[in-house]
């Protein structure tokens, strides 16, 4: 399934994560998920911090939408990310005890609601243990959500700010949060960012092997959900970083420029 099904109509468990820069294209990405959802009269969870709720509030504005009275109308259901962590976290990682009573009860409320529906959830829980260092309890609750969602009727997008031309970023975290989702969208512009990485591959190492590394990661990278820049990206990081990095720097330049 392409990404833009999974944002369009996702299925019940699926799990999909947006990786950005701005919190403009994240708010751009839940808004059109979250629409989705509403025009086939699904509702919506959102968990999130209190800046980028006012900026997916406005893009759902933007989009048509009044977030008041879908909230009103019980469509629109949400919380504090931070305060929701704290209140299922027990040390340094989370409880799954704690987790299926906060979150696994939040969702039952809404299902209760809209019985045949499937929910729309968004959550950066994740990002915020991310961003403070806590990776195996990034990695832990998310795994707490794929267990919850093989009882419950959801499909969820994730957010994480990365910066995906850093080669720490592609050789660690980025294999790391894509293993426990079932879509990801590394950039927000798939093709921006396919373009800017055959311009860097062709500046750096000119057009001959650009087209060799294209047939190894055909031939050696199975096709999945990734963009298939991504996956070269992915698979160059893995097999020489040196040359990942100067790749990298000039797909950023690219990147912006475009």
């Amino acid at each position: 399934m392409s990404w833009r099904t999974f944002i369009d109509s996702p299925a019940v468990g699926d799990h999909g994560v947006q990786v950005y820069d701005g919190v403009e294209d994240l708010a751009h990405g839940v808004g059109r998920f979250l629409q989705a959802g509403f025009v086939a009269d699904a509702p919506a969870i959102v968990i999130a911090t209190a800046d980028h709720r006012q900026a997916i509030e406005g893009e759902l504005r933007a989009r048509g939408l009044d977030p008041i009275g879908l909230e009103e109308g019980g469509l629109l259901i949400c919380r504090d990310a931070a305060e929701t962590l704290a209140s299922f976290m027990d040390g340094e990682l989370p409880s799954p005890e704690r987790f299926e009573s906060v979150v696994g009860g939040l969702v039952d409320e809404v299902s209760a609601q809209f019985p045949d529906a499937t929910i729309h959830a968004f959550g950066e829980m994740v990002d915020i243990l991310w961003g403070r260092g806590e990776a195996e309890a990034s990695l832990a609750l998310e795994q707490l959500w794929n267990e919850l969602a093989r009882t419950r009727r959801f499909a969820l997008l994730c957010g994480y700010q990365l910066d995906i031309f850093d080669v720490s970023v592609q050789t660690e975290a980025l294999p790391a949060v894509f293993h426990v989702h079932t879509h990801a969208q590394p950039a927000s512009d798939a093709a921006r960012l396919s373009t800017a990485v055959d311009h860097a591959l062709t500046d750096v190492v000119g057009p001959i092997e650009t087209a060799r590394i294209y047939l190894d990661v055909a031939e050696n990278v199975p096709r999945n959900s990734i963009p298939r820049a991504q996956a070269v990206l992915s698979w160059l990081s893995e097999k020489n970083t040196a040359l990942a990095a100067n790749v990298l720097d000039r797909a950023r330049e690219h990147y912006s420029a475009a």
